[in-house]
């Protein structure tokens, strides 16, 4: 289907993005995102061929010839849509398993100092949720990498620096509420992550499906900030742009997980299968 162009799109897409409700990325956005990103990559790749065959890719990435290359921008844009388009095809033809929610969850990190694994994140995070007894959802597996600016703190109290992996997808609103007392003795809080597990009601926003597999990837600083109902201030995170060095180790395990490898389904699987017009369509 990618080959074929399909997920690509001329338009942005429909949904906003973030907090502050911004529009997704244009086409040309995303362009313009994959030849920075092959600048950067040629640049700091010298002592690695691996980077400079991967901006090689990302340079022969145009409409006749998409190089489906997992830290591909703009392919990484076409998997997005092409999820959120199956995952609308899914609820839509299964409305008696309703009402959904979207689920959050966040486990430590493996290994805060080595290589960013997917494979293996997808493989803990599947084995968390199965059991809790979670047999049906979809998800994607998130990228951030979090930092503690919390200054006023001493050296002791804040967390070190660390890629966090962390999943977000969707789920029946029954089985979440009947595997959340499990999750909760599997998954407890901890200094870096105070509420490693969260849910909300899905709203019919396709946001919500797009951020569950969204293409770029943000730096996270947890901060201290007033709040004018309260005695103290209050823990909240504010983002920020990668670094080069963030941004080339989440090239590196984008490229080993591979162009679907940080989707996460339970009980569910795709499919192509033919329909009546002359093309192929995804279907769950």
């Amino acid at each position: 289907m990618l080959r074929r162009g399909s997920g690509y799109g001329i338009a942005g897409p429909t949904w906003r993005e973030g907090k502050r409700q911004r529009p997704a990325a244009r086409p040309r956005d995303v362009k313009a995102a994959a030849r920075k990103l092959k600048k950067r990559l040629i640049k700091h790749g010298s002592a690695s061929p691996h980077l400079l065959d991967i901006a090689n890719a990302l340079g022969r990435c145009d409409r006749r010839h998409r190089c489906l290359h997992p830290a591909c921008p703009q392919c990484g844009r076409a998997v997005q849509r092409t999820f959120v388009r199956a995952l609308y095809r899914f609820i839509e033809a299964h409305e008696h398993l309703g009402p959904w929610v979207m689920l959050s969850l966040i486990l430590p990190p493996l290994d805060p100092e080595g290589e960013i694994d997917f494979v293996a994140e997808r493989a803990r995070y599947t084995a968390v949720l199965r059991r809790a007894g979670l047999r049906l959802g979809a998800f994607g597996l998130d990228l951030s990498f979090n930092e503690d600016d919390r200054r006023t703190l001493p050296e002791a109290d804040r967390f070190a620096p660390h890629p966090c992996v962390h999943i977000y997808g969707i789920a029946p609103a029954a089985h979440v509420e009947a595997a959340l007392p499990k999750l909760r003795r599997l998954v407890p809080a901890t200094n870096m992550v105070c509420r490693p597990i969260r849910r909300k009601r899905f709203n019919g926003d396709p946001a919500a499906f797009a951020y569950s597999h969204k293409p770029r990837f943000t730096r996270r600083l947890t901060i201290l900030r007033d709040d004018p109902r309260r005695a103290s201030p209050v823990r909240t995170t504010r983002d920020r742009v990668l670094t080069v060095e963030q941004e080339i180790r989440a090239v590196r395990a984008l490229a080993r997980a591979g162009l679907t490898g940080r989707i996460v389904l339970l009980g569910v699987h795709f499919e192509l299968v033919p329909i009546a017009r002359p093309r192929r369509t995804l279907r769950t």
